[in-house]
């Protein structure tokens, strides 16, 4: 179990973009991550701004709020609890969340009632990752259950002013569109079969 802040800038790439960063820097191998996205009825957590996702890996799982940060704009509250490859199977077949982690907790201070959530979205993302002296750089391509994809970078800070400005400089230099893409979460609502 864990809370942390995010702080991250973003941006989406053409296919040519991505293969031209794939071939700037030296990425790991990709990786595989599923995440199943959940609502509340009349979209009670999007009103609130906060995503809540089950993501499985190879070997686990876990079930991640987000939340706003009043640090900034580019900061999220992160609430996450790890689960088994088994839960999670079990928690996303009964489209509900783990019922004794931080997140339930957090949701009862702030009066959120877990027992209604559904499922509503699920996207899969190859991800690569390289640490860069200014921070976390990660290169995904995501893939929607309507059969598109699309393609994203962003790097993880942990000093907000100093992120913008090497990211201003990186997307300068790589010709990058500036405008804030929409989050995974959203984009899934849009790419569903």
């Amino acid at each position: 179990m864990s809370k942390t802040i995010e702080r991250e800038f973003k941006a989406m790439l053409t296919a040519t973009q991505f293969a031209q960063l794939q071939a700037d820097y030296p990425f790991a191998a990709p990786f595989v991550q599923t995440n199943y996205y959940y609502e509340l009825p009349e979209q009670g957590l999007a009103k609130r701004h906060w995503g809540l996702r089950i993501r499985c890996f190879e070997t686990y799982a876990e079930q991640t709020l987000k939340v706003p940060s009043i640090e900034n704009d580019h900061s999220l509250l992160e609430i996450t609890d790890r689960l088994t490859l088994e839960q999670a199977a079990y928690l996303i077949k009964q489209q509900t969340i783990l019922s004794s982690g931080q997140i339930v907790a957090y949701f009862a201070v702030q009066n959120v009632l877990f027992n209604e959530l559904f499922i509503w979205g699920q996207a899969t993302t190859h991800r690569q990752t390289t640490a860069l002296a200014a921070g976390l750089l990660t290169l995904d391509v995501t893939h929607y259950p309507d059969e598109t994809q699309d393609y994203e970078v962003e790097i993880e800070v942990t000093n907000v002013q100093k992120g913008a400005t090497w990211f201003k400089t990186f997307i300068t230099h790589y010709q990058l569109n500036e405008q804030t893409p929409p989050n995974k979460i959203a984009r899934a609502l849009i790419h569903q079969a």
